[in-house]
């Protein structure tokens, strides 16, 4: 997608943090925004921060309700025409003592994070396969590549959204649409407070972060919303899979994944029926790839 000059977007989460600079950047680069977010009150801060301008909308939605997410594409298509852009944004967090965690802790942040995109890919998608165009961001999170203790059930759910991703992207690229994951770091959001908004089928919050657990940042900290927002525009435009804002994780991810190379095996004698299925297994992700391929060099 060379240009984003025209084209329309719909952003979850899309009220504050990094769906709002994901949202202000996308504005700057001419394209139309459709925002979302579970909050009226955070719609109505966001919406005056544009002063009425024709080229934004708002839509109150909570992502985990799948008919509402059908009616806020049908707004969508009513106000813009059309979808070109699916940011799947929209997520919560919490930390509980592995001592106190509830069923009902897995399934609030599994139902947002992951349960959100899903119906977002949903409720966008088959529009962008008739037309045969369009590019889907999914934020996904440092902790969907770094492991870190006492975050598991948030890991789950960032872990998840890596997956679906990557294997979009090689499914994807045949029927012209991109696919990209975003990776940020600590940014300026409302992460931290997003106990405030779990919905009331999940119970209230009341598993307290176990001692040693990730330290608070200090009030203010991390990026600017709007600078992840322009990384995750130019991953559009260069149709990247994977996008990354923070560059203070490069050496830690790469002794990292040095880690899961060391653990393989050296080689090994196979039966044929497995080397047949593993040579079928490459030569279909290699088909994949030249189709990513010829998709970027094409948009």
């Amino acid at each position: 997608m060379r240009t984003i000059a025209g084209k329309v977007a719909f952003v979850t989460g899309g009220a504050s943090g990094i769906g709002l600079g994901i949202a202000e950047a996308l504005l700057d680069h001419g394209a139309k925004v459709m925002i979302a977010d579970l909050r009226q009150d955070h719609l109505d801060e966001a919406l005056a921060r544009f002063g009425g301008r024709g080229d934004v909308a708002a839509i109150a939605v909570d992502v985990i309700d799948r008919e509402a997410m059908a009616r806020a594409a049908e707004r969508t298509f009513d106000a813009f025409g059309r979808c070109d852009i699916l940011v799947n944004n929209a997520g919560v967090g919490v930390n509980p003592s592995i001592d106190s965690v509830r069923f009902e802790d897995w399934d609030w942040v599994l139902s947002v994070n992951l349960g959100g995109a899903i119906n977002g890919l949903m409720a966008f998608l088959p529009a962008m396969l008739r037309r045969g165009e369009g590019h889907v961001v999914t934020t996904s999170s440092m902790a969907g590549l770094l492991p870190t203790a006492n975050n598991y059930i948030y890991a789950a759910s960032k872990y998840a959204v890596r997956g679906m991703s990557d294997s979009l992207r090689l499914t994807l690229a045949p029927r012209g649409i991109g696919v990209s994951v975003l990776y940020p770091g600590l940014t300026r959001s409302r992460m931290l407070a997003s106990a405030e908004n779990r919905q009331a089928r999940f119970g209230p919050t009341i598993s307290a972060a176990p001692e040693g657990g990730p330290v608070a940042p200090p009030k203010e900290s991390g990026m600017d919303p709007r600078e992840v927002g322009e990384a995750v525009v130019q991953g559009i435009i260069e149709n990247r899979g994977y996008i990354l804002s923070h560059s203070e994780f490069r050496d830690e991810l790469a002794a990292h994944f040095e880690d899961i190379l060391a653990a393989c095996p050296p080689p090994q004698d196979i039966d044929p029926g497995r080397q047949m299925l593993e040579d079928a297994r490459r030569n279909q992700t290699a088909e994949a790839m030249r189709a990513v391929e010829a998709l970027s060099a094409r948009l």
